[in-house]
């Protein structure tokens, strides 16, 4: 996370927060179910902010090492900042990234790499790099990182919303579509005409064929019809009511968000630099604004689909009514010249594929005909499939396309939305997406371009065929020293003592590198009620683990160096290595470790900074300075212990209980409990044979 110190306050300066909220419509969360989509209340939920973005103010940034070579960095875990390529280090090959940090003045980037030589001999390698490019425009990222996030929620929200428009039209026509491609075979097979000549001469004589007859009054029935023109209109309705409270408002929400990121681009000083570009954003916002343009295109193409539906199904309602002998009702009787024209229109644009003049156009059914993808009476979802446009609007009368391809200047303007006039609404989000990651995810690369490798120093050989043999490397910021930080282990754990690096943060070529090593030899007691002897005191310590707890401290997993194998942990502070022990490192020289001071820590740990864990052997451990916990894992990595680093403790507890305790436990000062058995690993070892014959006991001890 950035650094802001404690006594200044951060500030966008000189940028304001962005207030889109007072101009963009507020999204509607979507439903669960797109068949209640007006009956069930939504669930409560913010659709706006999902990445939880909004209340970010320092910068902070996730690091990963995505291969053998590469590493990418996200701001907030979303916007990708930067992916850089580790350059090769003496031709050796880089197997993968073990370690990475940068200074939370953003000023340089630190790795620790393995590599593999031509002889296959494995290395380690301390490298910095230099990010002063962040570090100058660290609020214009943070800005961009804000927009980005909204920009990926808002593309979520609409993936959503076309995922439910696709479910509510699945089901649509499918019962109707399969009884008329069966109708369809049989009049091919009889020879005996084409289903749109039948209804064609139903709709004009008022007869219909004895096969049509048949047809509706034994397969589709006065009941069935009713019940599928209730389902198509609620199916419609259901599509319609996401376009226009959703679809469409996010969409220009998204539009909003491109237009102000492609304003920010034209001040190249402060964000083009960073890798934002006016032509892809302006690729990406006319890509949205046919998208904008196709959902109003579906919505009109709705309206027509619902008024010639009830036309049609209607007039064919009152057929089947009256061919049962049944008195049709009264407000169904009634029918326009207008209502014919709308079935007239349906059966032309509809049932034209069901004709025997295209020998293969029912066979293609058929062979089709359990696809769901399949349908061919209504045009309302071929825009939810990714192909063309079977059947594209007639534009060709429309008075503003008329005027635009009858003046020169406004053919193919930058200011006009193109008109994909074939192309589906699935087939534009696509693209919409493609466009969004072509203009939003360069930066990354940009700024990768950016980062210059400082330095390179040695720090081990080891042999890469041993398979107990995994090196414990960890890296942080001291924002007090402005240092960097890196810890690590050259043997195998437990091992004897362990190697401290650190630097100045900044990435001037001038900063210097100091190095130390440390072990741990004899603790010192705490003042105990009960008697303790000097033979039982432990006059050497190995490292079993380590790991960062906060800026200022490190946090050792240590095991006496008795036959009882007792397992400690501590917490040593940076201030328990003098200034005085670090030896000074020439990079250009190399590293030897033979030639930095090993000093002797365990004097400089205060007795109420480390814990004796008696009934246990360890394995390994994680910290967390910010939840101030510790968790430690058995050797038979079956069960955990977590202490509580700041409880606070009970003095009458520990007078009434001091002269039972065994005395190496009096340095205990952490709360402890046990996980529940099962959920690690579990290893069939003789540890936890052992581990599990223990007695398992609680403490109820604090750090100070």
């Amino acid at each position: 996370c950035q650094f802001c110190p404690e006594d200044a306050e951060w500030k966008p300066d000189p940028y304001k927060e962005d207030n889109f909220r007072n101009y963009l419509p507020k999204l509607q969360p979507l439903n669960k179910s797109y068949g209640t989509l007006s009956k069930v209340s939504p669930v409560e939920e913010s659709v706006e902010d999902s990445k939880q973005l909004c209340e970010q103010k320092e910068l902070n940034l996730l690091i990963v090492g995505c291969s053998s070579n590469s590493m990418s960095m996200y701001a907030f875990g979303v916007f990708p900042v930067s992916r850089l390529a580790v350059p090769a280090i003496n031709v050796d090959k880089i197997r993968k990234i073990l370690s990475a940090t940068i200074s939370q003045d953003l000023q340089s980037l630190s790795l620790v790499l393995e590599t593999e030589d031509k002889e296959q001999h494995s290395h380690c390698y301390l490298m910095s790099f230099d990010t002063k490019l962040m570090a100058s425009r660290h609020k214009e990222l943070r800005l961009m990182a804000l927009k980005f996030g909204q920009v990926l929620t808002l593309k979520e929200y609409l993936q959503a919303t076309v995922q439910q428009m696709s479910e509510a039209w699945e089901d649509i026509l499918m019962e109707m579509d399969s009884k008329l491609l069966k109708f369809a075979e049989d009049k091919k097979a009889a020879g005996t005409g084409t289903v749109s000549n039948d209804f064609l001469e139903l709709l004009l004589f008022g007869t219909p064929s004895p096969e049509l007859q048949t047809f509706l009054l034994n397969d589709l029935t006065g009941k069935g019809l009713q019940k599928l023109g209730h389902s198509i209109e609620t199916s419609y309705s259901n599509i319609q009511k996401l376009v226009v409270k959703h679809l469409q408002v996010v969409s220009q929400a998204i539009l909003y968000h491109l237009a102000e990121l492609r304003g920010m681009s034209l001040w190249y000083e402060k964000f083009g630099v960073l890798g934002l570009t006016t032509q892809t954003l302006h690729t990406a916002i006319m890509t949205v604004g046919s998208f904008v343009l196709k959902s109003s295109e579906l919505q009109q193409v709705i309206d027509d689909s619902i008024k010639n539906f009830k036309a049609f199904f209607r007039w064919l309602y009152v057929v089947i009514q009256r061919m049962s002998n049944e008195k049709p009702p009264a407000d169904l009787i009634k029918m326009t010249q207008h209502d014919i024209n709308f079935v007239a229109e349906f059966l032309r644009d509809n049932f034209n594929h069901f004709t025997l003049d295209d020998e293969d156009s029912i066979s293609e059914l058929m062979a089709d005909k359990d696809k769901k993808s399949r349908f061919k009476l209504e045009k309302v979802g071929q825009y939810l499939k990714k192909e063309d446009l079977h059947y594209p609007p007639n534009i060709s009368s429309n008075p503003w396309v008329q005027f635009q391809r009858g003046c020169f200047l406004l053919k193919a303007h930058e200011v006009l939305y193109p008109v994909q006039n074939m192309k589906s609404l699935v087939q534009l989000q696509e693209d919409l997406d493609s466009a969004i990651s072509a203009s939003l995810y360069k930066p990354s690369s940009v700024i990768g371009q950016s980062m210059r490798c400082q330095s390179s120093i040695k720090l081990f050989d080891y042999d890469s065929s041993d398979p107990d043999f995994h090196p414990k490397v960890f890296q942080f910021t001291n924002n007090e020293k402005k240092m960097l930080y890196t810890v690590y282990t050259k043997d195998s754990l437990p091992c004897d003592k362990c190697v401290l690096i650190r630097r100045i943060s900044s990435a001037s070529k001038e900063s210097h590198m100091e190095a130390v090593s440390f072990r741990v030899g004899a603790l010192n007691n705490r003042e105990q009620k009960n008697n303790s002897t000097t033979e039982d005191r432990c006059t050497r310590h190995r490292i079993l683990d380590i790991a960062f707890y906060d800026e200022k401290t490190i946090s050792l997993l240590l095991v006496e160096d008795h036959k009882d194998e007792r397992p400690v942990l501590v917490l040593m502070t940076l201030e328990a290595i003098a200034d005085d022990t670090y030896t000074p490192i020439d990079p250009e020289q190399g590293f030897k470790e033979d030639s930095i001071r090993l000093v002797d820590v365990a004097a400089k740990i205060d007795p109420s900074c480390y814990r004796r864990l008696d009934n246990m052997r360890a394995r390994s451990f994680a910290v967390s300075g910010t939840r101030k916990t510790a968790t430690v894992l058995f050797s038979s990595r079956r069960r955990v212990r977590i202490f509580l680093m700041d409880a606070e403790e009970e003095d009458e507890d520990w007078d009434g209980c001091g002269e039972d305790e065994d005395p190496g436990d009096q340095s205990g000062e952490l709360n402890s409990s046990e996980a529940p058995e099962g959920e690690m690993q579990i290893d069939n070892t003789e540890d936890m044979e052992e581990d599990e014959n223990k007695e398992n006991t609680s403490f109820s001890s604090s750090t100070e």
